[in-house]
């Protein structure tokens, strides 16, 4: 028996052996426990513990206890970072913090001085029942940090706000927790130099750990197989909240990129900039209720030498075509805008198929203009920037000249990118108020961007839209267009 029974211990010896690894505690205990030293630890003794090693590990447990309460204390009580992150005309950034904690925290015994957050800075802090945005403090074990958003026509060389870096988004955070903060119940987490991030990997701690508001409202792994060319075409859509029992029909809105979006990501299209999201944001849907569509090109299709890939021209047409038919969809109000690539595919749909969409928001981009002489009794609204260097502006005059020859209506203004909200809406709502067929903006020269005291500087190419989409009246300008 007693050989049995040391051949059995030693076969599970070496079997915690085995799984151990030098470093893992735990298995390292289990081997201990079989091998250590010398004690029975199966048959009729097995999980028995002798006196003087119970009180050893009593002891022990009362250490870790206090050394758990020392790192809790040295934590100041965060449980979870979460970063809430929202795509602007520069890209995502991340706009707040939510700091979880173990109990409800006094708003009172809270400032802007509390935290620090790396390399951002904090504007405002208060309590949330959870992560999300308040406008003022609610009772709830989630501190929210509200964080400064720079303009995006800041020159990119002055931004110190998180921007995207080489197309690479940034929405993670560390934060430091360095004045005390007290809970509802009298509890002081004190203040610590020990730094907390959300994780850079989101495999690491779970997708809860970083939120996108807008962009997840979107719904990826759509493809489309177009029937006539069989080229698979990948798009995100946003869906309008109720459609499915509402019994009404919705505009359809298409947002092409750019070519710096190019990519088989389907994030990227809705974190390089803001053309995508701002349809499907809250405050947007609660009013103009849509269905969102933002394309996802793995592949440069046009170029600045009036050629272009017919297969994804003509597919994304004929997508736009199938969801109308699929979805409830006011065929009358379907509407097409893009920048740059996505401006120049738009203009090129509108030639081959004018009464496709009811209107069109074209931004910072160009095409040959006699292919385009049929469009000049459509709805369009274009900007541009005099500061292009890509020379989308001349082209775009000679454009809307040749459409005005042939008759068709032309507003034309001029805005200075930089200028405050309400000189911008003045502006816009002179330019939109006057009855036309085509609507012609420039961002005047030396006016595309500033630097961090807000003196204007020059704008280029790209500045024409982390403008284009925030500018007052243009959303609205386009849902009004019917066929």
């Amino acid at each position: 028996m007693k050989g049995e029974e040391y051949d059995e211990k030693k076969q599970y010896g070496c079997f915690a052996a085995v799984f151990c690894g030098s470093g893992d505690r735990m298995w390292g205990r289990c081997a201990a426990e079989w091998l250590g030293d010398g004690k029975q630890r199966y048959g009729e003794d097995r999980g028995a513990v002798p006196d003087a090693e119970q009180e050893t590990t009593e002891t022990e447990t009362e250490g870790k206890t206090a050394e758990k309460a020392a790192e809790k204390a040295q934590s100041g009580g965060i449980s979870k970072v979460i970063t809430i992150n929202k795509s602007f005309g520069d890209g995502q950034k991340v706009t707040h913090v939510a700091l979880q904690y173990e109990k409800a925290i006094d708003a009172d015994s809270l400032s802007t001085d509390s935290y620090e957050v790396k390399n951002r800075t904090v504007t405002a802090v208060r309590t949330n029942s959870e992560a999300a945005p308040a406008e003022a403090s609610v009772p709830g074990n989630y501190v929210i940090l509200e964080l400064e958003i720079q303009s995006p026509l800041l020159d990119d060389k002055y931004a110190s706000d998180g921007r995207m870096e080489h197309d690479e988004v940034i929405d993670t955070a560390t934060v430091v927790q360095i004045k005390d903060v007290t809970s509802t119940d009298g509890e002081v987490y004190p203040a610590g130099s020990q730094e907390y991030s959300t994780p850079a990997n989101e495999g690491i701690m779970g997708n809860d750990s970083k939120l996108y508001p807008v962009r997840d409202r979107f719904e990826d792994n759509h493809f489309y197989t177009d029937p006539e060319w069989k080229t698979v075409l990948h798009y995100n859509i946003f869906k309008p909240e109720g459609y499915e029992d509402s019994g009404e029909t919705y505009p359809l809105l298409l947002f092409m990129p750019d070519a710096g979006s190019v990519s088989s990501d389907w994030e990227k299209v809705l974190a390089q900039g803001n053309g995508g999201t701002v349809w499907a944001e809250e405050e947007w849907q609660a009013e103009h209720p849509c269905f969102v569509v933002t394309m996802i090109y793995d592949d440069k299709f046009i170029n600045d030498y009036w050629e272009y890939y017919d297969n994804y021209v003509e597919g994304t047409m004929n997508l736009v075509r199938s969801l109308a038919d699929q979805y409830p969809v006011d065929k009358d109000r379907i509407y097409t805008t893009g920048q740059s690539m996505g401006c120049m595919c738009s203009l090129i749909m509108m030639s081959k198929e004018p009464d496709l969409f009811a209107g069109a928001y074209c931004v910072a981009g160009k095409w040959e203009p006699e292919s385009l002489k049929g469009l000049k009794d459509s709805h369009i609204l274009i900007l541009n920037s005099e500061d292009d260097s890509l020379e989308t502006g001349l082209l775009m005059d000679e454009t809307v000249s040749l459409w005005e020859r042939e008759g068709a209506a032309v507003a034309r203004g001029a805005i200075e990118g930089i200028a405050e909200p309400q000189v911008l809406e003045a502006e816009m709502d002179k330019l939109l108020s006057e009855n036309a067929d085509i609507y012609y903006c420039k961002i005047q020269s030396g006016t595309g961007s500033m630097d961090l005291e807000g003196n204007p500087l020059n704008g280029s190419h790209r500045m024409t839209w982390r403008l284009g989409y925030d500018l007052p009246g243009v959303k609205e300008w386009l849902f009004t267009q019917s066929k």
